[in-house]
């Protein structure tokens, strides 16, 4: 039988025991030292939205957390672009499989400022770029090679790549953070941090 779990169980986790005040902080810690210890992607995440009455998910790429917040980036005629307009509410899974951690942050969300977003927009590859631009994400594909020609020629152009008006990043201000370390025998670690009128609130759960 395949196991079904496979990484380091045996991470010194003391937070687990003494969690700190700021679960975004802790949310880093993790986030670095899956980066340091060599996980692969570790900042792809599964994004989950609803507009009201279907859920949809999909793997995004995490670019920031910072300021008690997490960033990505889409088109605003995407799916969790029109999920999000109708309910501003998202949630989101990072999986370590190496590590055997999970982090889960649900929250409000809203969209980022033009300046923030030509900023966010400037770090993504030229190719990222150009693809922002030659793509109308969503929409039925017709030419596949058509497609790869107007982004291969937008890449070969002099000068920078504008922000199109239909790309923007979305900000996601956790209210719910869980913070999970799996063990095979399944008496996982919770962590569970909720947003009060007081601040932070955190407790364990049982796996």
């Amino acid at each position: 039988m395949t196991d079904s779990l496979t990484g380091d169980e045996t991470l010194d986790l003391p937070e687990m025991l003494s969690p700190p005040a700021d679960p975004m902080a802790l949310v880093l810690r993790w986030l670095e030292a899956a980066e340091a210890a060599g996980v692969r992607e570790p900042r792809a995440a599964t994004f989950a939205t609803t507009d009201g009455v279907r859920v949809s998910s999909r793997t995004v790429f995490v670019r920031d957390v910072h300021s008690g917040r997490v960033v990505v980036g889409t088109h605003t005629r995407s799916r969790k672009a029109r999920d999000l307009a109708a309910v501003p509410y998202a949630s989101l899974t990072f999986y370590w499989r190496e590590t055997l951690q999970q982090v889960t942050l649900a929250g409000p969300v809203t969209r980022l400022t033009d300046d923030d977003a030509d900023a966010l927009f400037t770090r993504r590859t030229r190719e990222a770029q150009a693809a922002a631009v030659v793509s109308r994400q969503g929409e039925p594909l017709t030419d596949e090679q058509e497609l790869r020609d107007r982004l291969d020629r937008l890449v070969a152009t002099d000068g920078d790549i504008a922000r199109p008006e239909d790309w923007t990043g979305y900000a996601i201000t956790p209210d719910r953070v869980e913070l999970w370390h799996g063990r095979r025998d399944r008496l996982h670690r919770r962590l569970v941090y909720e947003a009060t009128a007081d601040g932070w609130v955190a407790q364990r759960l049982q796996p």
